[in-house]
């Protein structure tokens, strides 16, 4: 990573909501101390927060932490702040006499962390003031998940940005993508053939993904996340992405247009959900009660401050599909994602199949198939589960780990997610990025899910806080004679 050479406005919509606080005004901070960002760097923050400049210099003060008070000092003299409402053109206005009443010329993004709901309007007011493309240096924009609520409004979304911005400067954020186990998969399969030759159908009998457990609840976010469910907010975009990327074929170069090019085709390739019959066969959904995380009592979600005491909202979702491509003909993938949830954890697991021999079993020595683990957070690694024969006279097998875990191996910090796609965006590098596409296959993957959800007969199954989700979850293992492998504790130390 090179320091950025050309001078750089970036706009900041939603400048003061939690997204901007534990992550966007961070990564700036850290390119900034890593001497990534450019010599003329100015940051124009927006929210309906009444701040003045030196008041929303404190609020990034107090998200940032500064260690130095002279580094913070020389980015502080780069922040600028305008309050007012997205959905109202005069803030854009504002923002646009703002942005001219400073010296240089440069370069222009615009970062979207509003609500949702507010895109399209955003995207709208920002061409109705000519800030869509200025006169010196390009103009970019990058979206938070979701693209849209469903696939009509992830069409709408779309077409006004398309309108206003040409594809290539559009950067729409999963930030798994930028995870480093994420960006390892390339390497580690396509760079090492004792795997590459076996990933495919005939040696792997299923996947599971472990996409985003969290034990966290919706503290600050329960107007977004009824609105949402864990379905919207990290199904249709950070495990469908999650799956492509594990279950890609070899692109055809590094390019960026061929790794997204080959994501894409897997999600055309997912086979459709589409009668509420195969939904209610393959998908099940899960609300939290009230329960215990780490020793502490926490409430049920319909307990939780401005939740309808009738919210059918889901917190927890496992899902049972299948890719129908011939390197994946007939193997399963389980994913399983949400809320207060008994940890914090995002892994892939591969499951090989069982060894054809039969001499163990003939000594009444059990050797189911052998695991791979990718853990994408906390503490990235990759674990193989191997048998060996345990010391002793007697003939008996034992799994063993054998793992490499990124902060012992490298002795080093890993890049931020937000750090790397922030700095990607401004150097035009969209491999991490989802393509419009992409997006538009992950959307007709769950909509029928979604209309599910809006039917009279659909109710989501009750889970106590703390553990791993409703009965039903096991339910899809059970049927197909097998179980989910829960995270270990011991692989890299979680």
């Amino acid at each position: 990573m090179q320091q950025i050479q050309q001078p750089l406005t970036v706009f900041l919509l939603g400048a003061t909501g939690d997204l901007a606080k534990r992550k966007i005004l961070p990564a700036l901070y850290t390119l900034h101390l890593e001497g990534l960002l450019p010599g003329k760097f100015t940051l124009i923050g927006n929210s309906r927060k009444q701040f003045s400049r030196e008041q929303f210099q404190q609020f990034v003060h107090d998200q940032v932490r500064p260690q130095a008070e002279s580094n913070w000092h020389n980015f502080a003299q780069q922040l600028f702040y305008v309050s007012g409402d997205v959905d109202e053109e005069q803030t854009f206005q504002s923002i646009r006499e703002m942005h001219d009443s400073l010296p240089g010329c440069g370069n222009h993004l615009w970062y979207v962390a509003t609500l949702p709901s507010l895109y399209i309007k955003a995207v709208q007011n920002i061409k109705k003031v000519g800030m869509d493309h200025l006169p010196c240096g390009w103009s970019k924009i990058m979206l938070e998940k979701p693209f849209g609520t469903d696939l009509n409004t992830a069409h709408e979304l779309d077409k006004n940005l398309t309108t206003a911005f040409k594809e290539e400067e559009i950067y729409r954020i999963d930030h798994f993508l930028a995870k480093e186990t994420i960006q390892n998969l390339l390497v580690f399969r396509f760079a090492n053939g004792i795997f590459e030759h076996l990933w495919n159908q005939k040696y792997i009998d299923s996947i599971q993904i472990l996409g985003s457990a969290e034990s966290i609840g919706i503290d600050g976010r329960e107007q977004f996340y009824d609105q949402t469910g864990t379905v919207r907010d990290v199904i249709q975009n950070h495990v469908l992405q999650m799956l492509a990327t594990t279950m890609m074929d070899e692109p055809l170069s590094l390019k960026p247009n061929d790794i997204r090019q080959t994501r894409q085709q897997i999600l055309q390739s997912l086979r459709p959900l589409n009668t509420p019959a195969e939904i209610k066969k393959n998908v099940a959904f899960g609300q939290y009660t009230a329960g215990e995380i780490d020793g502490q009592a926490v409430k049920g979600y319909l307990e939780e401050h401005n939740i309808p005491a009738n919210s059918k909202t889901e917190t927890a979702v496992a899902m049972r599909c299948f890719v129908d491509t011939p390197r994946w003909q007939g193997v399963p993938i389980y994913l399983r994602a949400g809320k207060r949830l008994n940890r914090t954890v995002s892994e892939i697991s591969v499951l090989f199949k069982e060894p054809l021999n039969s001499m163990f079993k003939m000594e009444n020595c059990p050797q189911p198939g052998n695991v791979l683990t990718l853990r994408i957070q906390p503490n990235e690694g990759v674990v193989i589960r191997l048998r060996v024969k345990k010391p002793g006279i007697a003939l008996e097998l034992e799994e063993v780990p054998m793992q490499f875990c990124y902060k012992n191996e490298f002795q080093m910090g890993l890049v931020e997610a937000y750090v790397k796609l922030v700095y990607d965006a401004v150097q035009g590098d969209v491999t991490l990025f989802p393509r419009a596409d992409g997006i538009e296959k992950s959307w007709q993957f769950v909509q029928p899910i979604l209309d599910y959800k809006n039917s009279a007969e659909f109710q989501p199954e009750q889970y106590k806080a703390g553990s791993w989700g409703p009965s039903s979850f096991n339910k899809l293992f059970t049927e197909d004679g097998r179980t989910w492998i829960e995270p270990s504790l011991d692989v890299c130390a979680i």
